[in-house]
């Protein structure tokens, strides 16, 4: 009987897991909350801004500009919104939208770097040899020629082992039987290594998941002790400013601990609770842009609103997500609104005007976070303002606070404040600053 429960648990276990390998895979992205500019929508006649050409180092703190093992290009793009950034490391060029993200890239070249250095000792290749006896393992070559799936086997080897998961009256064979255990293990000493790294399991990098997967196997079946990496903290940007310590960790406990299926049902509850139906849920809960940590993050920002009403509707306007871009987008901005409900002022209602979420205060005021890194007066910013007074009378708020994570160029903020919107720029550092960090 056991073998069956775990089989439906295994089966299960990787279904959130398999849309955030499609994520990996790179379907067709459609950025939803922060629109293309094009050239009409950066005209001067018609009283707009153009886009200003940036360097890195007037964008970037110095010590991101470079470390031993990457480099930053000193040319910096931009779509309006985002920096674009090149990054030349020893592990390949990543290019990078976004100043949460590069933060979070860097630090995975550095992790990269301590399993390059561990992948060199003669401790892991004992453990490869060791890792090499398991019939699994050695059929589908997985430490050897590790694939780069946040899965952690090949297409093949998963469809035989959710066959394997579904046998419940016959006797499994030795490799049926040795995959069917060992990718549970090994996705267990995945989120751990993860953790011991610091960066996300579900990352959405190529060459870490590679690297983890040889590793995490080797580990799992070799016996390589975990001690011998050093440890690099909680994962890059996890604080998301909670009311307590305590809160804090017990977040990370669960991204640490969870299985994909139990954080799963672990948000199903939490869900339920705000008042999200079970079809909204379902949609959220398999949705193929948010990661089950992203996803979990999100959701326990919303948890934390404590008793504000209407929480659904932010469920329902995140899942117009058509990227990885837009679910950070939600992500993030469910984090600002937390990080403004514990530090300012409480939220007493969640809200949405077309694809933009917003809270309302027990004093009037709406609440309205922007994630962003920079950005100038252009059409769709003149288009947002005037939503935002559209909002303002809807909902019968008396103030409009304009949460930028970023910065707005002179003009910008000139602009927002002559129609009376009150703008915080860099609002995650100046409403908390453990809240500052990017999430992965």
């Amino acid at each position: 009987m056991k073998p069956r429960i775990l089989g439906a648990t295994l089966a299960v276990a990787f279904a959130t897991t398999a849309l955030s390998v499609a994520g990996c895979a790179g379907p067709t992205q459609v950025r939803n909350v922060l629109p293309g500019l094009g050239a009409a929508d950066l005209d001067a006649s018609a009283g707009y801004e153009a886009i200003p050409s940036r360097t890195a180092a007037e964008v970037l703190p110095p010590d991101l500009l470079k470390g031993p093992h990457y480099r930053v290009h000193e040319a910096v793009g931009s779509d309006g919104f985002l920096n674009l950034y090149t990054v030349e490391s020893d592990f390949g060029v990543f290019e990078v939208a976004g100043d949460d993200l590069l933060r979070v890239r860097i630090h995975e070249i550095g992790a990269l770097a301590e399993l390059d250095q561990m992948q060199k000792r003669d401790e892991f290749a004992k453990a490869v040899t060791k890792g090499l006896k398991s019939p699994f393992v050695a059929a589908w070559n997985l430490i050897r020629d590790p694939v780069d799936s946040i899965r952690g086997v090949p297409e093949a080897a998963w469809e035989a082992v959710k066959k394997t998961a579904e046998i419940s009256k016959r006797e499994r064979g030795e490799l049926e039987d040795s995959g069917f255990r060992e990718v549970i293990g090994f996705e267990a000493k995945k989120r751990a290594l993860a953790f011991q790294l610091g960066v996300d399991p579900y990352s959405s990098n190529r060459e870490l998941q590679k690297q983890m997967n040889r590793f995490a196997w080797a580990a799992y079946l070799g016996g390589l002790p975990f001690a011998l990496v050093p440890f690099q903290g909680s994962p890059t940007g996890e604080e998301i400013g909670p009311a307590s310590e305590s809160a804090d960790e017990r977040l990370r406990e669960i991204l640490r601990s969870y299985a994909p299926e139990d954080l799963r049902r672990l948000n199903r509850i939490e869900l339920a609770v705000m008042g999200v139906g079970p079809e909204l849920a379902d949609g959220f809960l398999t949705h193929l842009w948010y990661s089950p940590r992203h996803g979990t993050i999100l959701i326990e920002s919303l948890v934390a609103l404590d008793l504000a009403e209407d929480r659904a509707t932010f469920i329902e306007t995140a899942m117009g997500a058509g990227s990885e871009a837009d679910a950070r987008f939600y992500q993030r901005a469910a984090q600002l609104l937390r990080a403004y409900h514990e530090t300012r002022d409480p939220l007493s209602r969640v809200a949405a005007h077309r694809n933009a979420v917003m809270g309302l205060t027990l004093d009037g005021e709406l609440v309205v976070p922007l994630i962003l890194d920079h950005t100038v007066w252009s059409r769709p910013a003149a288009d947002f303002a005037d939503r935002l007074r559209e909002a303002k009378q809807e909902l019968g708020a008396d103030v409009i606070r304009l949460l930028v994570s970023g910065t707005l160029s002179e003009r910008a903020r000139a602009e927002f404040d002559e129609r009376d919107i009150d703008v915080t720029e860099r609002a995650f550092e100046r409403l908390n600053p453990p809240v500052a960090k990017a999430t992965p």
